[in-house]
């Protein structure tokens, strides 16, 4: 008897394991295509551009006070003095430090602030799909590759395009994302 019921689920296994549905979508294509998102990369450019203004010119000032050095310190010149100005300098050279490390930790926080919304979006879109597709998993195809982790597209079927669609990503949304990523590679060259 047990021999018997050992066999009908050996059989039973591979039946059971071939209506189990997988799925697999371009994580990437579907953020990037969101409104939000291109609104809080805005947003993350002009803050970043505003830390890079406010570094540069703290790196003109402490220019400034290097070349004053050399130009007004001599071998003329007190000790005092000369201490005194070689420490506006190393002070200098800490506050640039300093606000170089500030900003990209207020960089990050605003990234994080800004994107952890949009994150749980595409998330619970996912998981919706998943759940009304009865799919065992929706994998991203791009960390998938990226770990090494071969899909077999015969085996799994690409959410993508449903994803996009109970997110309210239109046609306009993406061609405006495509548009974007053309500008960013033509500006990196």
């Amino acid at each position: 008897m047990i021999k018997k019921i050992l066999l009908l689920l050996f059989c039973a296994a591979p039946l059971s394991m071939m209506a189990q549905k997988f799925a697999c979508f371009d994580y990437q294509s579907v953020v990037q295509a969101l409104p939000a998102y291109m609104t809080a990369m805005d947003e993350l450019q002009t803050i970043a551009a505003n830390y890079e203004k406010d570094f540069a010119d703290m790196q003109r000032e402490y220019q400034n006070k290097v070349e004053k050095y050399k130009n007004e310190v001599n071998e003329n010149t007190p000790e005092n003095i000369r201490t005194r100005r070689q420490q506006e300098i190393v002070d200098m050279e800490n506050r640039l430090q300093q606000a170089y490390e500030d900003n990209n930790k207020a960089l990050q926080a605003e990234q994080q602030k800004r994107m952890q919304p949009i994150i749980l979006r595409v998330q619970e879109a996912v998981t919706a799909v998943a759940k009304e597709g009865n799919y065992v998993y929706i994998v991203d195809k791009t960390a998938a590759q990226s770990t090494g982790l071969f899909l077999n597209d015969a085996l799994n079927e690409d959410v993508t395009p449903i994803i996009k669609k109970r997110l309210g990503i239109t046609a306009a949304d993406e061609a405006k994302a495509q548009q974007r990523l053309r500008e960013a590679e033509a500006g990196q060259k």
